[in-house]
């Protein structure tokens, strides 16, 4: 098989990937949220978990590949990203947990930027529902980490009844729970902001969760109704 043809069967893969780019996205994003309270504590469960986390951050990278210059965005917060966490199961300094927590928040950041941008002006098609998904799962991930930031570089920005980290202490987990708690306006009362920060980081992230449903909504509804009227004029 000459190189032309290894060539052109490599971008027609691509070509296929990229039209399931979100679907990639989503898969470990479930994972991830399924499986971290599961796995955390033990050494071993670590590694896995940061298999995964360096999954997600790569598949967040390339759900942007399509242009180059939110790639190299990408590319630049990946890195650090990556590093970090990686550097922290060596080095268990604040300074590592804190430089991890705020490059993985900016981008899953950027990235839910990104994607959000190309829902709306996009068309919509099945991988842009698993897009939204993505959206909103990376959403409750990024305040997730940016709980941990806050908590990292504030003593006690939190109480937490019952963490899930050595001694009862805070845990990223507990951060994802609390997270999403917040995302969906559930708010059970046992973690409780007690910092200005930690505050307006929760009142936002409900505040974003709820425009994020309205928005897509109206996205869908727009879309339904624009293709039924494409339908109409053809018949």
């Amino acid at each position: 098989m000459s190189g032309s043809e290894l060539l052109r069967k490599g971008e027609r893969l691509h070509s296929r990937i990229q039209k399931r780019k979100y679907l990639i996205l989503t898969l470990p994003l479930v994972l991830l949220l399924i499986l971290y309270p599961l796995f955390e504590g033990s050494f071993a469960g670590t590694i896995f978990l940061k298999l995964l986390s360096t999954a997600t951050l790569i598949t967040a990278v390339y759900a942007v590949s399509d242009r180059r210059r939110p790639l190299c965005i990408a590319l630049i917060l990946a890195v650090p990203a990556i590093g970090t966490g990686w550097a922290i199961l060596v080095y268990t300094s604040a300074g590592f947990v804190l430089a991890q927590s705020v490059s993985s928040m900016l981008l899953y950041a950027f990235t839910t930027v990104m994607i959000i941008r190309s829902i709306i002006r996009g068309r919509l098609t099945d991988d842009m529902i698993f897009g939204a998904i993505s959206v909103y799962l990376l959403m409750g991930i990024t305040w997730a980490t940016a709980y941990m930031a806050i908590e990292g570089s504030e003593i006690s920005a939190f109480v937490i009844n019952h963490g899930n980290g050595p001694e009862n202490l805070p845990a990223f987990s507990d951060f994802l729970y609390f997270s999403f708690i917040t995302l969906t306006t559930v708010g059970y009362g046992d973690i409780t902001p007690l910092t200005a920060a930690a505050r307006s980081l929760a009142y936002l992230e409900a505040v974003s969760g709820t425009l994020f449903m309205a928005v897509f909504i109206a996205r869908l509804i727009g879309a339904l109704a624009s293709h039924q009227e494409d339908t109409g004029d053809k018949n």
